[in-house]
């Protein structure tokens, strides 16, 4: 029996590997990409794969960020109701890379119970990512109500 020794080319990469395992956010703040641990568990950033979004949930807003780099504007379509929010985008067959490609795709995020759905703002940016915006409706200050004591007599 032998041992297979992975080596790695350079020293320089060595550090930057040790760096890496040591704060796995470090070189997306370094890029200025805004990181996110995917399901799978692994670390990427909002571009890092088409589709990928993150949602912030705050006391003051709930926030809502979709890849779709893909699709233009004019390709999305975002609808809701008090209860969801529904992203749909569909552009026809094109060419690519590749060859041809057609591509659809639907996401529904559930609504908090206390988002002002008449705030919701959206825009994209040049690099396709769509940001969906509502405010947290204000909570009402607790009100002083005077309870009336009944004496009982015996």
């Amino acid at each position: 029996m032998f041992a297979i020794t992975p080596r790695i080319s350079n020293d320089a990469g060595l550090f930057s590997l040790l760096d890496e395992l040591r704060d796995p956010y470090n070189m997306y703040q370094q890029r200025n990409l805004l990181p996110v641990r995917f399901g799978d568990g692994t670390i990427g950033h909002i571009g890092g794969r088409i589709g990928d979004s993150q949602v912030e949930n705050t006391d003051k807003e709930f926030r809502i960020r979709l890849d779709l780099s893909s699709y233009k504007p004019e390709e999305v379509k975002i609808t809701m109701d008090s209860h969801k929010v529904t992203i749909h985008a569909k552009h026809e067959e094109r060419r690519d890379n590749h060859g041809f490609v057609s591509r659809e795709m639907t996401r529904t995020y559930k609504l908090p119970n206390d988002v002002d759905v008449n705030s919701a703002s959206s825009s994209m940016n040049g690099n396709g990512t769509l940001s969906i915006k509502l405010s947290k409706t204000a909570l009402e200050a607790p009100k002083e109500v005077k309870i009336p004591i009944e004496v009982q007599k015996e």
